[in-house]
C-alpha cells in the first residue's frame, strides 16, 4: 500500500482508540460521582473477590475469636413434666473479619456499614440440647461492620432447650437451666469462643408470673473431644419459683386437711361417724396427691409437698386404726368385768389429769359387784346374812289359846304371801342393780376409751406438726 492507504489505516485506528478511550473516560468521570457507600460496598464485596464461605483470616493457622453476650428477654415457659425451657433471648456476637477493612477517610468518613448477614462469613454457632424441631437458625438479617473489620451480629430468637428439673423442693424449688453455645463443626483451632462478661444481661427482662430470674451466669469451657478442643460458652439461668399460687391452692389445703383429721378424735367413742369422716378426709388428701403427680415430672425425686402428703396419709391411716381401737374399747364390757386397777390408775387418774380432763378414777364400783344380802326366816323373824333385820325388842302380846291358834294359821299364810312378794321384789331389785352395775361398768370403759382417744389426738397433732416443720426446714435448708 501507498502512503495514502497507510494514513487512512492510521486514522481509523486513532478514531477507534479515541472511541474506546472516550468510553473509559466517561466511566472515569462518572465513577467519582458514585456515593461513597456504594463505592465501599463494591470495593469490599465485588472488586476484592470476597467469599462468604472462607474463614476471614490471612493466616489460616490463627483461630477466629468470637465474643458472645446474651440478653434474656422473657421466660416463656418451663415445662417441668417434659423438662423443656422456652425462652426469648437476644444473642450478641462479635468477631474480626480481616477481609472487611477500609480507610474511612477514603470513603467520606464512613466508619461502619450495615449489610445483609448472608453476604459475609459467620460462625456456625449452635445451641446445644436444642429441642425445637422448627428452629431454622438465627435471624439472618443485618450485621454491622466497622472500618477495622469488627463484625457485630445481634440475633434475637425463641429457644427451646432441655433443662433438667429437680422437683425435690416443689413448690419451693429453684432451677438452673443452661444455654450452651458453640460450634458444631469447627473446633478450637478454627473458631474460639469467649464470653464478654461473667454475667448475662437482664436489663430488659419481662417479669414471669411463675418464675423469678435471680441471675444469669456466663462461663467459658474448653473440653476435649478425641483430643481436639471444642470451646463453648454456657449461660446458666438461675430461677426461683413464685410459690404463692401453689401454697394457697395446693399446700395449704393439704395442711388443713391433715389437721382436720384431729376432729375425729373429739367425736364420742360410740359415734358411728368417726370412721366415715376420717375416710372422707383421707380420700380428699389422696386427690391432692394425684394433682401433684400430674404437675411434677416422673422422677425418683419426691417433691416436698408430695412427701408431706405421703406422711399425712400414713398418719391418717394410723388415726383410722386408732379410732377403730377406741370404738372397740368403748364397747368392750367384757362380761361385766370392771376396768382393771392398773388401767384405772394410769389412764383414768394420771393421764386424764395430764390431759386436763380431771380425775376420772374416783368412782369405784367393786362394792356393787357383791352379791345382794341373803334373807331367810327363822321362828317368825327375817334374818339378813344371819343378822335379824330388826334387832329392836318386840312387845309381848298375850292372847287367848284359841286366838293364838287362829292367828298363827293366818299369820303363816300371810307370811308365805309376804315372802313370795319379798322374793319377787328382791329379784326385780337384783335385776335392776345388775343392770345399773353393767351400765356403770360400760360407762367406765367409755371413759377409758375417751381418755385413750384424747391421747391419740395429742400424738397425732405432735406428729403432724413435726412433719410440717421438718418439711419446711428441709426446703429452707436446701435453699
Amino acid at each position: 500500500m501507498g502512503k495514502a492507504s497507510t494514513g487512512k489505516f492510521a486514522l481509523a485506528v486513532v478514531i477507534l482508540y479515541g472511541t474506546m478511550s472516550g468510553g473509559f473516560g466517561e466511566d472515569n468521570v462518572t465513577s467519582p460521582e458514585k456515593p461513597d457507600i456504594i463505592r465501599l460496598h463494591e470495593d469490599l464485596f465485588v472488586k476484592s473477590g470476597y467469599n462468604s464461605h472462607v474463614r476471614p483470616v490471612r493466616d489460616f493457622r490463627q483461630p477466629t475469636e468470637v465474643t458472645l453476650d446474651l440478653a434474656l428477654a422473657h421466660i416463656v415457659d418451663l415445662d417441668e413434666k417434659d423438662q423443656i425451657l422456652k425462652a426469648e433471648v437476644w444473642l450478641r456476637m462479635k468477631w474480626t473479619d480481616e477481609f472487611l477493612t477500609w480507610n474511612a477517610s477514603g470513603y467520606g468518613g464512613i466508619k461502619a456499614i450495615a449489610t445483609q448477614a448472608e453476604s459475609i462469613w459467620r460462625p456456625d454457632l449452635f445451641l446445644y440440647h436444642n429441642v425445637n424441631d422448627e428452629f431454622d437458625g438465627w435471624l439472618e438479617d443485618v450485621v454491622m461492620i466497622s472500618s477495622d473489620g469488627l463484625v457485630d451480629w445481634k440475633a434475637p430468637a425463641v429457644t427451646m432447650s432441655a433443662c433438667l428439673v429437680d422437683v425435690s423442693d416443689f413448690p419451693f424449688d429453684r432451677q438452673e437451666c443452661p444455654l450452651k453455645f458453640g460450634s458444631w463443626n469447627h473446633d478450637g483451632r478454627h473458631i474460639d469462643y469467649f464470653s464478654k462478661n461473667d454475667v448475662g444481661d437482664l436489663a430488659n427482662l419481662i417479669r414471669n408470673a411463675e418464675w423469678d430470674v435471680t441471675k444469669l451466669v456466663a462461663k467459658r469451657s474448653n473440653p476435649l473431644y478425641n483430643g481436639v478442643p471444642y470451646p463453648d460458652v454456657t449461660f446458666t439461668i438461675h430461677m426461683t419459683r413464685r410459690s404463692m399460687f401453689y401454697v394457697i391452692n395446693m399446700f395449704l389445703p393439704c395442711v388443713l386437711l391433715a389437721f382436720v383429721v384431729g376432729a375425729t378424735f373429739y367425736l364420742p367413742p360410740d359415734c358411728g361417724e368417726k370412721i366415715s369422716f376420717g375416710v372422707a378426709v383421707l380420700l380428699s388428701l389422696a386427690v391432692f396427691q394425684l394433682l401433684v403427680a400430674e404437675t411434677v415430672p416422673r422422677s425418683e425425686n419426691i417433691p416436698a409437698i408430695g412427701r408431706f402428703i405421703f406422711v399425712s396419709l400414713a398418719l391418717m391411716a394410723l388415726s383410722l386404726l386408732s379410732t377403730a381401737f377406741v370404738i372397740t374399747l368403748g364397747d368392750s364390757v367384757q362380761d361385766s368385768k370392771p376396768v382393771p386397777d392398773w388401767a384405772r390408775k394410769v389412764f383414768l387418774k394420771y393421764a386424764s389429769r395430764a390431759l386436763l380432763m380431771g380425775d376420772q378414777s374416783k368412782n369405784k364400783w367393786e362394792a356393787r359387784l357383791c352379791n345382794p344380802p341373803s334373807k331367810h326366816v327363822e321362828n317368825g323373824e327375817i334374818y339378813s346374812n344371819g343378822i335379824p333385820s330388826d334387832t329392836k325388842p318386840k312387845p309381848t302380846v298375850y292372847l287367848p289359846a284359841k286366838s293364838i291358834l287362829k292367828t298363827t294359821a293366818s299369820t303363816k299364810k300371810q307370811l308365805e304371801c309376804l315372802l313370795q312378794i319379798q322374793g319377787a321384789v328382791e329379784e326385780i331389785s337384783g335385776y335392776l342393780k345388775k343392770m345399773d352395775m353393767v351400765k356403770t361398768i360400760h360407762n367406765d370403759w367409755k371413759t377409758l376409751a375417751l381418755v385413750v382417744d384424747r391421747i391419740f389426738l395429742v400424738l397425732y397433732l405432735i406428729a403432724s406438726v413435726i412433719t410440717l416443720v421438718v418439711t419446711l426446714l428441709n426446703v429452707n435448708g436446701n435453699k
